[in-house]
């Protein structure tokens, strides 16, 4: 296969969406729609917090527009829930349900098939060797502005200062 250098990082980032795309579908998975958001509600959860739809907006250097829609679609399917905040009846909290918790884990499992499938062949030396130098390009790529604030993935959830004693 012949193919303009220039044309390998797209090229490889669609076949990969696609790929992941088409097992999570095999998977049963193809209503999840965002198992990064699922990870990053899994995380809150962890530290003992659920967060706002704002924060995941900005844990996830998206709109909150975005997150709404996200979230629209995950709430329908059985993904998360919404609560209101018991400190500010203005915000609703978001947690993942169990059936969110499950997906997320066969999610996992579908991008490491993915990534097993794509380094095929591929000795661990030669492995690490690509993960390295992809770093490299995106820490280059973050240094013109290819990542907001420099960094991707999201920080990790930071839980509200609970007020009072």
């Amino acid at each position: 296969m012949s193919c303009d250098s220039r044309m390998i990082f797209p090229a490889l980032l669609r076949a990969h969406h696609n790929a992941v795309h088409a097992l999570m579908s095999a998977r049963g998975l193809g209503d999840v729609g965002s198992p990064r958001l699922l990870a990053i509600l899994r995380q809150c959860r962890e530290q003992g917090e659920d967060p706002s739809q704002r924060e995941l907006a900005d844990l996830l250097h998206v709109s909150p527009a975005t997150i709404a829609v996200s979230l629209k679609s995950l709430e329908r399917n059985g993904y998360v829930q919404r609560r209101v905040d018991p400190a500010d009846s203005r915000r609703n909290l978001i947690s993942p349900t169990p059936r969110a918790l499950e997906a997320l884990d066969a999610s996992l499992a579908v991008f490491r098939a993915v990534d097993e499938a794509m380094l095929a062949g591929f000795s661990e030396d030669e492995a690490g060797l690509l993960a390295r130098l992809l770093l490299r390009c995106l820490e280059n790529l973050y240094q013109i502005g290819g990542g907001e604030d420099g960094c991707c993935p999201p920080p990790p959830f930071q839980p509200r200062k609970k007020e009072g004693p």
